[in-house]
């Protein structure tokens, strides 16, 4: 800028000076001054990459492949149509805040891992996934509504044969995807021991009449258990 103010008055000056290379020196000045702003951006973005790493997948192949695998079953999407959008390498504070507790003590127990987004259709689905990858765990607040065929044909059989209605008379009005703490608490148990055992499976709801069912199923289908809360009269014997 300074160069350009002494141009100015060297114009102002000297008047038999050719004004037209005044003006291109002008002009070369002002594009230097542009040249340098944005080799200073250019230079500043190389230092400060963070933006650009926000959208590289960081996970390991096979923990990559893990995740869409489990966003694909539960979407009923294929894995080509889902994408992993963001990676986060985290130590999670202690294991009720990996699975996403919403009221944790504040002990501190680390797991390290990843907080993993995956872009499902118009919605972005949040896992926990431990370092390991043994433990994938999808945020239980989004309701995907995609039990797997296969598990709600096994829960509307056992509530016909316990009712005695018709499969056709029965309704699955909820499924949520859930970890079961141990295999107490996936049996209904009212007093179980903290130790950490998890199931992964499902929490399934049927209407059955007027009354509402709840079962727990683990992710496979194998185990199917209905609370025993459902009164005796209420089930056929």
């Amino acid at each position: 800028m300074k160069l350009i103010t002494k141009l100015f008055s060297l114009m102002s000056i000297n008047r038999s000076f050719p004004q037209i290379f005044i003006f291109i020196l002008i002009i070369t000045s002002l594009l230097s001054c542009n040249l340098g702003v944005t080799e200073n951006n250019t230079s500043a973005n190389a230092k400060n990459p963070v933006q650009s790493q926000l959208q590289q997948n960081t996970l390991p192949k096979s923990i990559s492949q893990a995740v869409l695998r489990n966003a694909s079953r539960l979407s009923g999407l294929k894995i080509n149509n889902l994408q992993i959008t963001q990676v986060t390498a985290t130590n999670f504070g202690n294991p009720c805040m990996f699975k996403f507790g919403e009221i944790c003590t504040k002990e501190y127990n680390p797991i390290p891992g990843w907080i993993v987004i995956v872009q499902v259709k118009e919605q972005a689905w949040t896992y926990h996934v431990n370092k390991s990858g043994s433990q994938i765990l999808l945020d239980p607040k989004i309701n995907t509504n995609k039990l797997p065929k296969k598990i709600s044909n096994a829960v509307l059989s056992d509530a016909s044969k316990r009712s005695g209605l018709a499969v056709n008379a029965l309704k699955i009005t909820q499924s949520t995807q859930k970890t079961f703490s141990n295999p107490c608490t996936f049996g209904f148990g009212e007093v179980c021991a903290q130790i950490f055992d998890p199931i992964e499976g499902w929490e399934v709801i049927v209407k059955v009449k007027s009354q509402f069912w709840t079962y727990h199923v683990d992710i496979t289908g194998s185990s199917i258990v209905l609370d025993p809360q459902v009164t005796k009269t209420a089930v056929r014997k």
